[in-house]
């Protein structure tokens, strides 16, 4: 018996072409074609822009990469990482992206879309963010700004992950900050139809 709720079958889309190397998702075998359609279209999308993004004047590398990050509970959410190397530079760059997705109506969740609008998640995840750097001690190159609708994040089985390009806090050699924060603690701040809920619900 057909359960929407199951995950979704992925398979991976390898390529590579002169300097250019990637590898991504690809939803197979969804009972909605065009759901299934509207979710690889964005996919493909930004694989598109990372392309684009890496293909500087004396590039001599582009690797892009995904990890999904869950499946389940009608939700994908999927990260990719941009790497990228320009001859005679002092190391190669790295731009992390991720999209989450309803495996039941192909919406791509914006991060503004995830709370309720009286929530105050701006100011309370703003402060979240603040005490985790502060608990591990994380050198900043950078004051950490408050929250805004255009955070970049993605979720995990457990997790919602706020997620730093380079240099945004950190210095290069830190890598990309990632900010774990558990879902029961951003449950209630959820709204109705955000994929939090659906992550933490029993179905």
């Amino acid at each position: 018996m057909y359960n929407k709720y199951k995950p979704v079958k992925v398979i991976t889309i390898n390529k590579e072409q002169d300097y250019v190397k990637l590898s991504y998702p690809k939803l197979v075998g969804m009972k909605d074609r065009k759901v299934e359609e509207q979710i690889n279209q964005q996919i493909r999308y930004l694989v598109g822009e990372l392309v684009q993004e890496g293909s500087q004047p004396n590039v001599t590398t582009v690797d892009i990469r995904y990890k999904t990050e869950v499946n389940r509970n009608g939700v994908y959410s999927v990260k990719f990482i941009l790497f990228y190397f320009i001859e005679h530079a002092a190391h190669p760059m790295e731009i992390q992206k991720a999209l989450t997705f309803s495996t039941l109506t192909g919406h791509h969740y914006l991060f503004g879309e995830l709370f309720a609008p009286n929530s105050y998640y701006k100011t309370r995840l703003t402060k979240y963010v603040k005490e985790f750097v502060a608990k591990e001690n994380i050198q900043l190159i950078n004051e950490i700004q408050t929250i805004t609708d255009q955070q970049e994040y993605y979720l995990t089985d457990l997790d919602l992950v706020l997620f730093y390009q380079l240099y945004e806090y950190t210095p290069y050699v830190y890598g990309f900050l990632e900010i774990p924060i558990p879902l029961c603690e951003v449950q209630s701040m959820s709204a109705e139809e955000s994929p939090i809920k659906q992550l933490t619900s029993r179905s």
